[in-house]
């Protein structure tokens, strides 16, 4: 399959094909997560526990802009 081939594809047969690939490296163990993410999230998590993180609501973000 060339990249033509999917351009010629409709939009929703595209999303389908992209979506089962996604789902494929869900199964296939050469996709695991390096050991240095667990790191970081282990550290976000911890900030989030202290409540070291300052939130902001949908309309404060928006006001940001």
């Amino acid at each position: 399959m060339s990249i033509n081939d999917i351009k010629n594809m409709p939009i929703q047969e595209r999303m389908q094909l992209m979506e089962a690939l996604w789902d494929s490296f869900v199964h296939d163990d050469a996709t695991s997560s390096p050991a240095w993410h667990k790191g970081i999230l282990d550290n976000r998590t911890e900030i989030i526990q202290n409540k070291n993180l300052k939130t902001y609501t949908l309309n404060e973000l928006k006001q940001h802009k």
